[in-house]
Order: structure tokens, then C-alpha cells, then sequence
């Protein structure tokens, strides 16, 4: 019978290993998600859009698993500018793609300002190259 219980004890193990392995995990993911939202404050969850010597501004960040704002609402026909917060995007959240209006950029640490000037109105998609982050653009 010792021999039985010798031969189970790697098994043991190993499923002991795992189970913490996914409890730090889940641990971990848990605390990072608070501080994530603490991180963002009510201002990354605003939609609210600056205007800045006659432009719309808005900063783009990452959010709770997305962009930050998800929404961003923009006047046809005054001119607009995007930041990226590159501290904060990473990936392919570094893209991001308005098919409907032709727009597509990849942010920079150097180059992370996207200008242009809606030229209608309506609710457009916009999202990262690989369509795991997405957002809407609303014109007015």
C-alpha cells in the first residue's frame, strides 16, 4: 500500500502546483482589475471632448478591457484630434481604424495625435487593426 500511495504522490503534486497556480492567478487578476479602475478615475470614463483653439480634443486611453471612452462624441464639420495615451495602450490597441470615414492610424510614442475633421453626421464604428477594441464615434 506505500507503494501505491509513493506512486500517486507525484500526481499530488503537480495537481497541488496547479491549483495555486490558478489561484494567484485569479488573485492577481482580481487586485489588478481594481486598481485598473481606480487608475482611471470618472475623467478616462468621460466622453466629454475638449474644445482647444477651435478643436474637438479628446484623449484615447485604455479602459476596462477597452478604449477609453468607448464613445466619443464629435460636432460634423469642426476639426478633431485624437491623443493616444501610449502609456497605456499597448498592442494593437496602438491602431485605430474608422473605416466609414476612411481613417486609419498606428500611434507612436512620437507620432501619437490623429487629426481630421468629420464631414458627416452619424454613429461610425471605430475600432484597433484586430477588432478586439472597439468604439463608437458619434457626429453631431
Amino acid at each position: 500500500m506505500a507503494k501505491k500511495q509513493m506512486k500517486n504522490l507525484p500526481v499530488k503534486i503537480v495537481a497541488v502546483l496547479i491549483l495555486v497556480f490558478v489561484a494567484v492567478a485569479f488573485l492577481r487578476g482580481t487586485v489588478m482589475k481594481r486598481q485598473s479602475v481606480i487608475e482611471q478615475g470618472p475623467a478616462a470614463r468621460s466622453t466629454d471632448v475638449q474644445v482647444v483653439d477651435g478643436v474637438q480634443q479628446v484623449t484615447l486611453s485604455w479602459g476596462k478591457f477597452n478604449y477609453a471612452p468607448e464613445t466619443i462624441m464629435l460636432k460634423d464639420g469642426v476639426p478633431a484630434r485624437i491623443i493616444a495615451d501610449t502609456k497605456r495602450l499597448q498592442g494593437c490597441f496602438r491602431s485605430i481604424q474608422i473605416p466609414d470615414l476612411g481613417i486609419s492610424k498606428v500611434f507612436t510614442e512620437s507620432d501619437n495625435v490623429l487629426e481630421f475633421t468629420p464631414s458627416k453626421a452619424g454613429t461610425f464604428r471605430f475600432s484597433c487593426a484586430m477588432g478586439m477594441g472597439a468604439g463608437t464615434l458619434t457626429v453631431t
